[in-house]
């Protein structure tokens, strides 16, 4: 008898909205000092703002119409505990939950919280750097680029091989990360992976067990970007 490679369902979920997305969408409009605040937040202490938390909350009541998970893993950072937290609530079975330092945010070391212009401004190499090197290859001083990154999710895959075969797992983490399932599974090149689409706060993908081809099973995606909430609905609760 094969034995199955692979969990049964595997479902990534990027956290809700943080305090550092809304800072960042701000400045795009040209507030001055909208992430000073930021800078000086350590990015495993960032926090989900109302919107965040109630992005989760509509996630964990779609969450509980599937089948159960077996079993959770969570990026140890705040912003993603905090969306399992409210998942959790909507649920009506009782999750074990997992944190995994692996699944954490790629890290931007010392210029965590700038943005380009302020680094063309204060860190002209860095800068100059990144426009040879590509947003992918580059490596933020004291920080990761998207391969570092990939490796720590090919090691995390290795454990999800190893132990958690044919069960139902759910994955907490963010942006960067959720991306690179993806590619990792589809085996996506750098352009590939810079065309793919910004997944939104509290975005799902889905990947499902397929034995036709291999009996011991291949992940293949099924949803990618799904979001379980209708955002023109925050904008009625703000009201």
């Amino acid at each position: 008898m094969v034995e199955l490679k692979w969990p049964n369902r595997l479902t990534v979920i990027r956290h809700g909205e943080s305090e550092q997305n809304v800072a960042l969408d701000l400045f795009q409009h040209d507030l001055e000092g909208v992430l000073a605040k930021q800078k000086k937040i350590r990015d495993a202490d960032i926090q989900l703002t109302k919107k965040g938390f109630w992005q989760a909350t509509e996630t964990g009541k779609y969450l509980n119409t599937i089948s159960p998970f077996d079993i959770c893993f969570v990026s140890p950072y705040c912003r993603t505990l905090q969306t399992i937290e409210a998942i959790q609530k909507e649920l009506d079975y009782k999750l074990l939950v997992y944190n995994d330092f692996r699944l954490r945010e790629k890290e931007f070391g010392r210029l965590h919280g700038f943005t380009t212009k302020e680094i063309k401004a204060k860190y002209p190499d860095e800068y100059e750097d990144r426009e040879r090197d590509g947003k992918f290859y580059y490596r933020l001083p004291r920080g990761e680029n998207y391969p570092d990154v990939c490796d720590r999710i090919y090691s995390f895959l290795s454990k999800l091989s190893r132990d958690y075969a044919g069960q139902n797992v759910l994955i907490i983490t963010h942006q960067v990360p959720y991306i690179l399932f993806k590619s990792l599974f589809e085996h996506l090149n750098e352009a590939e992976i810079l065309a793919l689409p910004k997944p939104p706060n509290c975005a799902i993908e889905q990947f499902e067990l397929e034995t036709g081809k291999h009996p011991e099973g291949r992940l293949v995606q099924k949803i990618f970007n799904y979001i379980a909430y209708n955002p023109s609905d925050w904008i009625g609760k703000k009201k």
